[in-house]
């Protein structure tokens, strides 16, 4: 069942840890891959296309219990433009709502 589906994307993105934001950016151009290693499992990796991932860069795992999303990790929150693309692919997502 390997497979992946990429796609392009802008998202305003910032990253913070327990001090604040340290840093946000507006309309960044992200490559986004999501892929399915089997029903079970599957994984993403995105990151910003005018660096080459150098300033914008996060990948993780996907557990699925069928076509349902029941884990992840990698970051604290799954981008929305990840959920949107698995729910577009027909998966329920509501677990990183």
């Amino acid at each position: 069942m390997k497979s992946q589906v990429t796609f392009n994307t802008k998202a305003n993105l910032f990253s913070q840890n327990s001090f604040g934001i340290l840093h946000q950016q507006e309309n960044v151009e992200l490559e986004i891959t999501i892929g399915f290693n089997n029903e079970n499992y599957g994984w993403f990796e995105l990151f910003d296309i005018e660096t080459s991932g150098g300033n914008w860069y996060a990948e993780g795992g996907l557990w699925f219990d069928g076509k349902t999303l029941t884990d992840y990790d990698g970051v604290f929150s799954l981008p929305f433009e990840i959920v949107e693309k698995l729910e577009e692919l027909g998966y329920n997502a509501d677990y990183a709502k």
